[in-house]
């Protein structure tokens, strides 16, 4: 599979955008912070063991609810275009079937989408907008009357861009005449997403954004208004950063909304997909952003946990396996997946320079995720050159996954390393023994980045009084920035 596969959505789409338990999970243990569900991309899940596997997953996961992005949209980039086709080869009413079967199967709720106008970013007007709601009419002219037990809403395909709308308000009638449509279809909730990005290169404020959110709701009749926190998108704000932070804008919308959801995006920020962005993100990147969404928004779901987490289609991120661990174990999800404790020292030639130091040694384990936008984020450990970093698990633990969250910002001479180095000691450092190491996936590009082992790494528990120790090796010829450490164990 291409290093890049996972990116497939991201180009394609142009979305760089009551709890459930899993059968595993204990009501008691598992964390507020779980994901409710996650958006669906057809593409990647076009037969019925694909579904069938993939409900199986996200069922494990404690996961209740899907939302289909849609089904057909505008075939290349010319405009007005009313050329759209089916984005899954099975033909759509086999596929609805078997998707609609699943869900009632595993008891997940969906929420399904119809037509986007994809590349036309003017769908509002004419005469885009009489070509998409035709569109639109079609599929839902195919949506049989029977076995519909588990489509619980409507989703429209194509975004709101609320920071970027004007006075005018001239996208509002689309909305309104897709939600009339949907409506008259089949009379359930009709959901939309409205993203954050651009919010913060443009400084539009979180009042703004929530007057913006109420004419919506009012004018347009959409139920649910699904937030993209565009973390991932545009890196709002979980970074301890001097600007309005995502509970600022979530606070102004839950002022104004009887309710809302958050879609919380799991792929990392970049300014270049080639570099860094869209891979799987930090869980603890992840956890900053939950935390900052339960006391507002009623429901959360992400984008997209089949390629950033998941591992049932073979578009995934080839970092998702790390991922997928990792969210296990932080949110108790399944029992034997844990986050690992643990201490640390750098090896004799690394020395974190004064202005990004690491005197107290707890940089890399206390849950501040480095700034991807800049390099000034106190929360950056920086080295000159290649970094050794030693860590203790103690002796009751083995380990199978390793990341270290990185920066790239090539003007200021900041490169992801080159390659990761991993070897186990079981006499304190005395001797080292070889377990594995990766040469790095994405360009250099201004980017945040996860790097890790890609192959479980299967080490087991050094057992009695024997630590296992475990040498991380960064090899770079540039300034190496990094800012946390995230390990775990699987059952």
């Amino acid at each position: 599979m291409s290093a890049r596969a996972c990116l497939l959505i991201c180009v394609v789409t142009g979305v760089c955008v009551g709890l459930g338990l899993a059968s595993g999970a204990s009501k008691e243990t598992v964390s507020p912070l779980a994901l409710h569900g996650t958006f669906l991309w057809p593409p990647l899940l076009d037969s019925d063991q694909l579904l069938s596997d993939f409900f199986d997953e996200i069922q494990s996961l404690g996961m209740n609810i899907v939302v289909v992005s849609g089904v057909r949209q505008i075939a290349g980039d010319e405009c007005p275009s009313n050329n759209f086709q089916w984005i899954i080869n099975t033909p759509f009413t086999e596929w609805l079937a078997s998707l609609l079967h699943h869900a009632q199967r595993t008891s997940v709720s969906v929420y399904l989408g119809a037509s986007s106008s994809g590349p036309c970013w003017n769908f509002y007007q004419e005469p885009q907008l009489n070509y998409t709601l035709t569109d639109i009419q079609y599929v839902l002219n195919l949506i049989p009357d029977e076995n519909l037990t588990s489509l619980a809403g409507w989703f429209i395909f194509d975004e709101a861009g609320v920071p970027y709308w004007t006075e005018e308000y001239v996208v509002l009638p689309y909305y309104t005449q897709v939600t009339t449509m949907m409506k008259s279809r089949y009379n359930i909730p009709v959901t939309v997403s409205p993203y954050l990005n651009g919010a913060r290169t443009m400084n539009v404020t979180p009042a703004t954004i929530a007057e913006r959110a109420a004419l919506f709701a009012a004018t347009t009749g959409v139920d649910i208004q699904i937030w993209q926190d565009s973390v991932g998108a545009d890196a709002i704000n979980v970074f301890n950063r001097d600007d309005y932070t995502l509970a600022d804008y979530y606070s102004a919308l839950a002022d104004v909304l009887p309710i809302f959801w958050s879609d919380n995006e799991a792929f990392n920020w970049g300014l270049n997909l080639e570099g860094g962005g869209y891979a799987s993100a930090s869980l603890g990147r992840f956890k900053l952003q939950l935390e900052q969404t339960i006391p507002y928004a009623a429901k959360f779901v992400t984008w997209i946990q089949q390629t950033q987490f998941g591992t049932v289609d073979t578009a995934h991120c080839d970092e998702s396996k790390r991922m997928l661990s990792a969210y296990k174990s932080w949110f108790s999800i399944q029992d034997g997946y844990i986050q690992l404790p643990f201490t640390y020292r750098y090896g004799d030639s690394t020395k974190p320079v004064d202005n990004h130091p690491d005197t107290e040694l707890t940089k890399l384990s206390d849950g501040l995720i480095g700034d991807p936008t800049t390099s000034q984020s106190e929360n950056w450990v920086a080295v000159q050159g290649d970094a050794e970093i030693i860590v203790d698990v103690g002796p009751d633990y083995g380990i199978d996954w390793v990341a270290v969250h990185l920066l790239s910002l090539p003007d200021e001479g900041i490169l992801f390393p080159a390659k990761m180095a991993l070897a186990v000691s079981r006499d304190y450092g005395s001797t080292w023994v070889d377990a594995g190491s990766w040469k790095l996936l994405p360009a250099q590009a201004q980017s945040e980045y996860v790097f890790g082992n890609l192959d479980q790494l299967r080490i087991v528990g050094g057992g009695g009084s024997q630590n296992t120790l475990l040498r991380i090796v960064l090899s770079n010829s540039g300034w190496t920035f990094f800012s946390e450490l995230e390990m775990t164990v699987d059952p």
